[in-house]
């Protein structure tokens, strides 16, 4: 097995074991699932392992990595959700922060009953096709220099992509 993979398998493996070992979540070494499992993929793809017999082996390897990985995760994160606690958002890989945000929406709304604090007001910056919000249900499509109240985590993730201006 060439070392470029064994690497990147030793990183999973490790990442693992770290978060089944402790109670807290752990920073994790990717952005994302998506970007963890390209980087997989594009290792196995430069290698070019010919024998089936390996290469089905270190796919349930990965599998059986990434199951347990994502079910002890989610199990810290609802956890932490469940007692109220606030989840660190760094902490999180993008496709849970995005999985997350309704369940976030919703603290934010019992909290501070009747209002707009879970909105924002916005300027697009250039034209954006319709999206669906957090909380399921179709906006847009927007022109340049439309205003428009969104929900805030989902105006924070266009404003990190560019997309818009928070205006209040």
């Amino acid at each position: 097995m060439s070392q470029l993979i064994s690497d990147v398998l030793k990183k999973l493996l490790e990442f693992t074991k770290m978060e089944l070992d402790t109670e807290e979540l752990q920073k994790p070494p990717y952005e994302s699932y998506a970007q963890l499992i390209q980087e997989i993929n594009n290792k196995l793809s430069a290698v070019g392992i010919l024998d089936k017999e390996l290469l089905e082996s270190m796919r349930g390897m990965v599998r059986e990595a990434l199951a347990t990985l994502v079910m002890k995760r989610m199990e810290k994160i609802m956890r932490h959700y469940k007692a109220g606690k606030t989840i660190q958002q760094e902490l999180l890989f993008a496709e849970v922060r995005r999985f997350l945000a309704p369940f976030l929406e919703l603290r934010i709304t019992e909290q501070r009953e009747g209002r707009a604090e879970g909105l924002a007001l916005v300027s697009f910056r250039k034209g954006f096709p319709t999206l669906y919000s957090v909380r399921l249900i179709s906006l847009g499509p927007f022109s340049q220099f439309d205003l428009a109240v969104l929900p805030r985590t989902d105006a924070e993730e266009l404003m990190r992509r560019g997309v818009i201006d928070i205006v209040r």
